[in-house]
């Protein structure tokens, strides 16, 4: 049974003084308190259990799916607080109040983490049965978990505040200021790869803790993400390597823990484990699947999984037929010139209902909102037509944060990064040679993906992507771009490899100051990408181009402090972007 709160203590909640630091109460400061291995068990499950709030999760589709081109605002109107917010955002008209520029709940799971941090090596002398290997692995557990957190703070509004530690009561001071994003992103990577030294190994459990805790694949890959993003902010190669280090990891661990899985079968994709048919129904309807790296769990019970359902199929308790989204038409058709190249790949069929209509102007989500498969096979594919009812409450639907092919495609994107300079990778030079050798590495895990989508039991060249296609640095880059969004459509992801993909084509990032420091006028900063920024926008079903006009530099691509953080926290400073001469305005 999925479920984080092993056992529930009377009154174990958190209330808040501020938007910043949601505060834990006295049972969880008291002396009655940390005084058992079990004690520290369920602070450790709390901070899971903060992790799968209403409130996380629907930041994680706003700030990592909905602010590209994958997703736009419901065209009906209700008059919804976090509507408006969302079209705000869409249309590039963010304010200091954007209902999604609340980052308390992330500061809440960070609070949590550092409780465990501070209280949790006292237990060791008082509870035996509390062991340091015990203390290690809940360690790491909470430095991986913090990390994440401010991973996502990062991504979302760049220069954000480091807490020193955990806060207790509301007389401790909350004045912090930001850092610039390569100390936040520093530190991530110093805990991190200190949370690898003493993990929890893969293979500790066969229920739903084995992906359900950070464990060694789970910060491995978490280590992957965050170099990969420093690299592509400071255009570092070493980072890049760094990546590519660490998805070996991972896939070297899938490789050994899976082993078991192909004793009686032929094993057809050397990192894969399912076939096309068989992922929907592993991956989305039963969950923690073999392929699985690290889900946030849902049993519909205990944690509801509110925020994917408000966004992706009913938002309020009245019955809507949708979410406060729906997916771009760009997911209508397959060809060349679309997201999906063939109508013989499953995920086309699995990633909305109705694909291939004449008469559609908006899409639903099928993905994680459907309990069942589309049925499709080899035959002629169809599209699903009808919407499967799920309930208002009881969602017990996980949310992934990292699967295998998500890895895959992390690696063959740094090893694109980290392939030479050249005009075509396929003469005789030696620089020619040695990048035909790393875009191949790369074009080899992107095609594995690609294939075992296709409805196909024969692959002939026709039906299959072509490396003579994709033999230059650049289109390989579009092609890991776009593969990505293939295989990873609504899982939060998209949003953040198209900010990768404008660093990497932009010169002049001051990684290391705060927005703030670097200059009073947005305008004036590095512009963005604008191939990049034609992609962002190109789902949106009117007012692209002024949206494209609206956030011409890097401060524009991040959300703005609110401003009732800074009225209680006066050293933040407002992203330049949201302030006009100190007063706020639309941009």
């Amino acid at each position: 049974m999925k479920k984080y709160i092993l056992f529930i203590l009377s009154g174990f909640l958190t209330t808040s003084c501020i938007d910043t630091v949601v505060l834990p109460d006295d049972i969880t400061i008291g002396e009655d308190m940390w005084k058992s291995r079990d004690d520290v068990s369920a602070m450790v499950n709390s901070a899971y259990k903060a992790m799968c709030s209403e409130g996380v999760i629907e930041r994680c589709i706003v700030w990592g799916s909905f602010r590209s081109d994958e997703l736009n605002p419901i065209v009906q109107t209700f008059n919804n607080g976090k509507e408006t917010a969302l079209r705000d955002i869409k249309a590039g008209n963010m304010t200091h109040n954007n209902l999604y520029a609340d980052w308390a709940s992330f500061y809440n799971v960070i609070n949590k983490c550092n409780l465990v941090l501070e209280r949790a090596p006292g237990v060791v002398n008082i509870d035996p049965s509390y062991t340091v290997n015990t203390l290690n692995t809940d360690r790491s557990q909470m430095l991986a978990l913090r990390s994440l957190c401010y991973f996502y703070l990062v991504r979302a509004f760049r220069d954000v505040p480091v807490t020193p530690g955990a806060y207790f009561v509301s007389s401790q001071s909350f004045e912090i200021p930001q850092q610039a994003p390569v100390t936040v992103l520093n530190k991530c990577i110093a805990d991190l790869e200190e949370a690898i030294k003493t993990p929890l190994s893969p293979l500790g459990y066969t229920d739903w803790r084995r992906v359900g805790y950070l464990n060694r694949e789970g910060i491995a890959a978490l280590l992957a993400d965050v170099y990969l993003w420093r690299g592509s902010m400071t255009h570092d190669a070493g980072d890049y390597q760094k990546c590519v280090e660490y998805c070996d990891v991972v896939l070297n661990s899938k490789k050994q823990s899976t082993s078991d899985d192909f004793m009686l079968q032929d094993r057809k994709w050397p990192n894969l484990i399912y076939n096309g048919s068989e992922v929907y129904r592993n991956v989305f309807i039963q969950g923690n699947s073999r392929e699985s790296i690290f889900e946030l769990q849902m049993d519909g019970r205990n944690d509801d999984n509110f925020g994917l359902r408000n966004s992706y199929w009913n938002y309020d308790e009245r019955a809507r037929s949708n979410g406060l989204m729906r997916a771009s038409l760009n997911f209508n058709e397959a060809g060349d010139d679309y997201i999906y190249i063939k109508d013989k790949d499953y995920r086309w069929y699995e990633s909305c209902y109705n694909v291939k209509s004449s008469d559609q102007t908006e899409l639903d989500v099928f993905k994680m909102v459907s309990t069942q498969t589309t049925g499709n096979d080899e035959t002629p594919q169809k599209p699903v037509t009808s919407k499967v009812a799920r309930p208002y409450a009881d969602v017990g639907q996980n949310w992934i944060v990292y699967r295998l092919s998500d890895v895959m495609l992390m690696k063959a994107e740094a090893l694109v990064q980290l392939a030479p300079e050249a005009e075509v990778a396929q003469d005789d030079s030696e620089s020619a040679v040695g990048e035909a050798d790393v875009l191949l590495t790369a074009f080899t895990l992107v095609n594995e993906v690609n294939k075992r989508s296709l409805a196909l039991t024969t692959l002939g060249d026709a039906d299959t992507l072509k490396f003579s296609t994709y033999n230059t640095k650049a289109a390989m880059e579009e092609l890991v771009l776009d593969e990505r969004l293939r295989e990873l459509c609504f899982e939060g992801k998209r949003y953040f490899d198209l900010m990768r993909y404008n660093y990497r084509h932009v010169e002049g990032i001051q990684a290391d100051k705060i927005l703030a420091n670097i200059s009073s006028d947005a305008k004036a900063m590095v512009k963005n990408y604008g191939p990049m920024m034609e992609l962002m926008t190109r789902g949106m079903s009117e007012g692209n181009a002024a949206a494209m006009f609206k956030m011409p530099t890097e401060p524009f691509l991040y959300f703005p402090v609110l401003n009732s953080e800074i009225k209680v926290n006066s050293l933040l400073k407002q992203n330049p972007a949201y302030k006009e001469n100190d007063a706020y305005v639309k941009n």
